[in-house]
Order: structure tokens, then sequence, then C-alpha cells
């Protein structure tokens, strides 16, 4: 297992005279015409905005005079904003953290692409914790007409160096990015907030490529285990056959298999918090919960586990937060992992990605969804 890094809460304030210099630096670069990227397709809607895809760098004096260190701002690219929502704020402090990677900032960024018969295939941004891992892959030299959906024949995502081992598994899912996001509400909408298009038959009118003509493919990844940590790892992604999909059946245009290896960040986000309180209206207690910027682990302990309804279990679901300003984001937690970790049933789990960064720091309470009832309750959150 690769040494963890734990995150600490820090703030590091630069002078006035940096961050003028910084920000007139900024400015002579969005003024030499840099272009920015947007993003592609998937099949389950998310919900989020699109960011510039460029990466400055300006050079700044250090605070102690003595060195000098490059300050970069950080865009993450159309598709991961599309897969998980973040504010500008929060992408600067989670890439300065190494929580977040953007592969065009680093210095071997272009022997990362792979290009087959014409098409070129990179890793965009990565996002990881222990539980889960986001990625985002831009493809270039590649187009679908309108009204068709591009994809590929198969993709396949494996940790380690033996991907026939038990240990090598993970849980993925996957798609191209198609320009819709979901809002606060959880209503679709395009990533700028307006409202949906429609042909005359009604179908939407998906966004798959950006000014560039570019496409981004989004894949959110989750230890097969449990008590498995994807920190430090190191991931294997293929692609095999580039095509189009018609009526569920897979066409191919573009022949090949492009292959990735992508070591993950090592450090830590998460928090452990103990909360210790009734979910109102069921036998469950929530006993603590694991909580990064980008994921969540439920701890519960069960008084009477509820009888089971088909592929329903009963165990309530963390669906939203109550930040500390009042502000509610309902639709927060996308479908995961509930099951018990015993036969008796005394306890049971809940693991969900989320679709949008949150400050764990800004969360005063968890909205719960309760077994076989569409009511939230509130669980406050106190150390």
């Amino acid at each position: 297992m690769a040494n963890k890094k734990t995150i600490l809460s820090e703030e590091i304030e630069l002078s006035e005279i940096v961050l003028k210099k910084t920000n007139q630096a900024f400015e002579m670069i969005k003024q030499e015409d840099i272009v920015s990227m947007k993003k592609t397709h998937k099949r389950r809607k998310r919900k989020f905005k699109t960011q510039a895809a460029a990466a400055a760098g300006v050079c700044i004096l250090a605070v102690s005079g003595i060195s000098a260190a490059a300050a970069v701002h950080h865009y993450w690219g159309r598709g991961m904003n599309g897969n998980i929502q973040a504010s500008d704020e929060q992408q600067q402090v989670l890439t300065e953290k190494n929580i977040a990677k953007v592969y065009r900032e680093e210095p071997d960024s272009p022997s990362l692409a792979v290009t087959i018969n014409g098409v070129t295939i990179e890793p965009d941004t990565v996002i990881a914790d222990e539980r889960f891992v986001y990625m985002a892959f831009r493809i270039s030299g590649y187009s679908v007409a309108d009204r068709t959906e591009p994809g590929f024949d198969m993709v396949n995502v494996y940790q380690g160096d033996h991907p026939e081992d038990e240990s090598a598994r993970v849980n993925m899912s996957g798609t191209m990015y198609d320009g819709i996001v979901l809002d606060e509400n959880g209503a679709s909408v395009y990533e700028d907030g307006t409202s949906l298009e429609s042909y005359e038959d009604g179908s939407i009118i998906s966004h798959y490529t950006d000014d560039n003509g570019n496409m981004e493919y989004i894949i959110q990844a989750s230890a097969a285990d449990k008590n498995d940590s994807l920190l430090g790892k190191t991931l294997h992604v293929a692609f095999k056959d580039l095509g189009t999909f018609s009526k569920a059946t897979f066409i191919p245009v573009v022949e090949g298999v492009w292959n990735f290896e992508l070591n993950l960040s090592d450090v830590s986000s998460t928090r452990n918090i103990k909360v210790g309180k009734k979910v109102e209206g069921t036998g469950f207690t929530m006993e603590d919960i694991n909580i990064s910027p980008i994921s969540i682990q439920v701890n519960y302990s069960v008084n009477e586990a509820p009888a089971e309804k088909e592929d329903d279990l009963g165990i309530p679901e963390v669906k939203g937060v109550v930040l500390k300003d009042g502000t509610r984001i309902s639709y927060l937690a996308n479908p995961g992992r509930l099951g018990y970790t015993d036969n008796n049933k005394s306890n049971a789990y809940q693991i969900a990605g989320f679709a949008r960064i949150v400050d764990v720091d800004e969360i005063a309470a968890l909205l719960v969804l309760t077994s076989y009832e569409n009511e939230m309750v509130e669980i406050p959150l106190s150390e």
C-alpha cells in the first residue's frame, strides 16, 4: 500500500503585488486567443458547468524571497466538469493539493497521447480518493454526424499489473460526454444552464464535440472491495474500437486499442466523522461517515433490518447535504452501493460518489432518504 499523505486545512496568502502580477499575466493570456475546451457525452446524465481548458503558468516570487514558484491556474476539462461539478476555487485547491491532476499541465503529457489510425486519445483530468476515481479522456481526429451517438466497443479498467487477478477488479461506468448536466433541482440542462433543445421528433440534441471538434469520454471507477483503497494505485485503461451506436448496436468506424497506465495520487482527502444519530422512522443508526470532497461511506448499526422489496434492501441513503450557510444540495450522491456487512444484518453501509465537489468543512447536515419512502430527513453533523 502506498504511503498516504493527509491533507491539512490550510491556506496560502499571496501578497497584493503577486496577485496583481498574476492577474495581469492571466489577462495577457486571455488576449492571446486561448480557446476554451468543451466536453462530450454520457448516457447517464449528470450536472455541471464548462470551464476553459487551458493552463497558464506565471512565475512569482516566493514569500521567503529566496525561491520562485510557478503559479498555475488549473482548468479541468469539459468532460470532468460534466462528470463532477466544481467551482473555479475548488478546482484550484484540489489540483494544488494533488487530489486532482490535469495532465496537459504535466511536462510529459504529450507522451501519454496515443494515436491510432488518425485518432488521438489522451488523459485530460483525473480525481481520486480512497473509494473513487473520476477520469476524463480527450478524443481528437474523429467526429460523428448529427443525431449520431459515438462510443467504443469496449472500455476496460483494472488496477495493478495482473488483470486476471481478483484484486485487479474495479467497478466502472463510462460514456461519451454529451454536454448535458443536471442543475441544483435535478433537471437536465446544457452546461451553460440553458434548457435542452430537441429535434422535431422530440429527441434531445446532444453536444458531443467542443469548439475544437474534440470529444471526451468520462469514467467513474470504484474499488470492488469496499475495504480496498485506490490511493497510490496504478490504473490501466483500454479503449477498443471507436464507432457509433444505433439501436444499441455498435458500428465500428476506427479499429484499434488505445492503452493507458495512470498512477493515482496517494494523497488522502477524507475525514472520519462520528455521528451516532438514529435515522428517524427506521431501525438504522448512522454511527459514522468517511467523507471526502468527491465521495462518502456511511456506516450504520441496525436494530431491526426491514424486509427486502425486490432489489431494495431498505437501507437509508445519503442523497445530499445542507451547508452551514443554509444551502441545500439535494442531488449530490450518485447511485452507489448498499449492503450489510454480516449475515445477521446488524451493520450496514452505503458507498456513493458525488455529482459535485463539496467542502466537507462546510457541511452542517446530511440529507437522507429513508427506506421505501421518498422523504428526506436531516442528520446534523457535530464533532
